[in-house]
């Protein structure tokens, strides 16, 4: 029998991007209350050149100090984890990364930097190191096995609890020698 299934490639997109948000802030100490795809848009109503997918990830830091440098450091590098997972997956040749494209975790991202540092020079190389670092730390084993296995799962439909996002971490990491 041949199947000739048709490809959502944003569907597809929208998993690395939520699942590079659950596997890096889980790497970071963070509960991963749950992880999905959602069959809504958050974008439906605005304009036609948005993407027209959505997804949620949510992170449970637990009692910490929200002003505590590793904290900020460790919200940061979440929030901008999906972005990096995805356009890892697209395999973007641009050194810029296309920020109306995820214009909420940016929003996201230059918040929290704005708490890490008044000076607008420094919230800009502290945005630039932390996604380059985030290339380099993704695109390798352990951390890109581990994204594309729950990205596979997530494109199943199905909404992912903290404990399998945290099993899958665990052996990713095991496997990898860590």
């Amino acid at each position: 029998m041949d199947w000739d299934w048709e490809s959502d490639e944003d569907e597809t997109y929208t998993a690395y991007h939520e699942a590079g948000h659950a596997v890096v802030g889980c790497a970071l100490g963070a509960q991963i209350d749950r992880v999905m795809l959602s069959q809504a848009s958050v974008y439906d109503d605005l304009e036609d050149d948005l993407p027209r997918r959505f997804g949620d990830c949510l992170v449970n830091w637990g009692r910490v100090d929200p002003n505590h440098p590793w904290q900020q450091q460790r919200e940061l590098l979440t929030i901008l984890a999906g972005p990096i997972a995805e356009w890892l997956y697209r395999e973007e040749d641009a050194d810029e990364i296309d920020v109306t494209s995820w214009h909420l975790d940016w929003q996201q991202a230059e918040q929290c930097v704005r708490t890490m540092h008044a000076d607008t020079e420094r919230q800009r190389r502290i945005l630039g190191d932390a996604i380059s670092r985030l290339k380099r730390l993704i695109a390798e084993p352990p951390v890109w096995p581990a994204v594309a296995a729950l990205a596979d799962e997530l494109s199943l439909g199905d909404p992912i609890d903290g404990e399998r996002v945290a099993e899958i971490v665990r052996f990713w990491w095991r496997r990898s020698g860590f």
